[in-house]
């Protein structure tokens, strides 16, 4: 097309960035008959992204299937239904493992904490090159424009009625709507004069990321005997913990139909604390394996498949993120971090809200400006939110005993949010209305009664310790507490129990479940759980029938 051409060839809708989210977002608005130019951006294909979904994820990738009919995003919900190439790239994620390390001593088995996923829900680990190319195919054959020849947005001029938008290959589009997802140096902000700040946010990083081979599977660099409870590391995400940072690892090749032989690694650390590691990430990375043997040893051998990014601070977010005419999305908006899943489970979120208020204002003429700001404002309070999230994982990280108490209330809201998803998915009728309350922030539909209170005073606990007010081991202390003594946590969970490390929803505990639900449950409670999600009916869990029940050190049974 030359640029002649593209002078006269409108679109509703320009979206910057062609990576995970905005060819989500592209396929929704070109399946809902938006007018849609999809344009890359110079990072799509090298900027470090999430890799790993929970269960909370799925049910958004359904969210998002139902409402505006496009069933390839569901099948982004399993692992189990992704379209053949895409599964093939990628990982399964049965689990997910916390190991706490102390500096030039072996890891205890002591300090450990591993949630397994429950059978219906079959979790992944997310090829992005693969399951990007799929994504923009999609929306391309719902009817979005992608430029052939892959060129990137160099330039965009807003207009009194719209935008201009200059791509590498020197053509010109014009739209009435721009989103922008490109990400650092994005050129819609930096001609719009905002500012990005790397001083807004609470924590602080320096983050390593790259993709290794001959990663060695944690299990051959333990002692089986040693965590009689665990299941098989590899076949899930590992994090490995330590004071002031982390380390994920997550394997493409743990499955018996991969083709990929891949880890995604990355490394975040206070940067303050590690001060003293070399400016080159690869040195960097070797030098902090080096103190921590367990980990060093599941490194021995591994080489980077591509080139290390390196960034400090790697936390940054926009002054502004919305106009009259444009959007600021996802990597434009903020860019916090990969532990726990929240960067493609916020990065879905903020797509479902953005998406809904796009059609309201092309459909129904709705105010652009105050429908950008509505959804900048919830845009906001999720960042606010994960990264208060992550900053507290990283305090919980000086002390094992913290980490233990951290995680359980982190599966506890990650259990919550998608049940309560759940519902207000299968409750919304023609209007939505039981998903669209984007004033509560990360709560965005309706959650047990005292589910917020509880993670209010949970980050109070952790700042408290931050600051040094309190131990993290009185922290710890009170944070069981609030759990053994919350009424909407399950008391099968054992969630308030410290021995209880590891985590499986077995047949039996299915059961147990139930008959709670049926008998002395609160109300609100009550409402989330029908029969098919206690039972699993949709998949079977895989749980290895011949496998025998184990007890730990204390002759409890932790798996059932």
């Amino acid at each position: 097309m030359t640029s002649a051409q593209a002078q006269t060839a409108d679109y509703d809708v320009a979206i910057l960035g062609s990576h995970f989210a905005p060819a989500i977002l592209a396929a929704i608005l070109a399946r809902q008959g938006v007018r849609v130019l999809l344009a890359d951006a110079e990072g799509d294909r090298t900027e470090p992204s999430g890799e790993t979904t929970v269960p909370y994820t799925s049910e958004v990738f359904r969210l998002l299937a139902d409402r505006f009919g496009v069933p390839e995003i569901g099948a982004f919900a399993h692992f189990t239904d992704l379209p053949d190439e895409i599964r093939a790239a990628s990982g399964t994620k049965e689990n997910i493992s916390f190991l706490y390390h102390q500096p030039g001593v072996p890891q205890d088995p002591r300090q450990v904490v591993q949630f397994n996923v429950p059978g219906e829900h079959t979790e992944w680990h997310v090829n992005r090159p693969a399951a990007e190319e799929y994504l923009r195919r999609v929306a391309v054959r719902y009817g979005a424009l992608r430029v052939a020849g892959d060129p990137v947005v160099t330039a965009v001029g807003l207009t009194p009625d719209g935008a201009v938008i200059t791509l590498s290959s020197g053509d010109d589009f014009r739209c009435r709507y721009v989103v922008d997802a490109s990400g650092p140096g994005s050129v819609l902000l930096a001609s719009q004069g905002v500012a990005i700040r790397s001083d807004a946010l609470r924590l602080r990083s320096r983050v390593l990321a790259t993709r290794m081979t001959r990663v060695r599977p944690l299990e051959r660099c333990l002692q089986p005997s040693d965590y009689p409870r665990a299941t098989p590391w590899s076949a899930g995400t590992v994090s490995h913990l330590f004071p002031g940072g982390w380390i994920q690892v997550v394997p493409f090749g743990n499955h018996s139909e991969a083709r990929s032989t891949l880890c995604g690694v990355t490394a975040a650390v206070d940067p303050d604390r590690f001060a003293d590691l070399p400016a080159d990430p690869q040195q960097a990375f070797a030098l902090l394996t080096q103190r921590f043997p367990t980990i060093a040893a599941q490194f021995a051998g591994s080489r980077p498949a591509q080139p290390w990014r390196d960034a400090q601070p790697w936390q940054r977010s926009a002054a502004v993120t919305s106009g009259a005419q444009w959007f600021a999305v996802e990597r434009s908006a903020a860019r916090t971090e990969e532990l726990l899943s929240r960067d493609v489970t916020m990065a879905t979120e903020v797509v479902h809200a953005l998406a809904a208020a796009m059609l309201r204002i092309l459909k129904d003429g709705s105010p652009a400006a105050a429908e950008f700001e509505r959804v900048a404002r919830f845009q906001d309070a999720l960042i606010d939110f994960n990264d208060r999230m992550l900053a507290a994982a990283r305090t919980a990280c000086c002390d094992f005993a913290l980490w233990n108490a951290f995680s359980r209330v982190w599966l506890l809201w990650q259990i919550l949010a998608d049940l309560s998803l759940k519902r207000a998915r299968m409750d919304s009728g023609p209007t939505w209305e039981p998903v669209d309350d984007l004033g509560a922030g990360p709560l965005w539909f309706r959650t047990p009664a005292g589910l917020a209170s509880l993670l209010s005073q949970f980050f109070r606990e952790m700042e408290r310790v931050d600051s040094g007010a309190v131990s993290p081991g009185t922290a710890a202390q009170r944070i069981f507490r609030m759990l053994a003594t919350a009424p909407f946590v399950p008391p099968l969970y054992r969630f308030a129990d410290p021995r209880a490390r590891y985590y499986r929803f077995t047949s039996w505990r299915r059961l147990m479940m139930l008959l709670w639900v049926k008998t002395t449950a609160p109300r609100d409670f009550r409402r989330l759980l029908t029969r098919d999600n206690v039972t699993a009916r949709r998949l079977p869990p895989p749980v290895r029938a011949d496998e025998p029940c184990r007890m730990n050190s204390t002759g409890v049974d932790f798996n059932s």
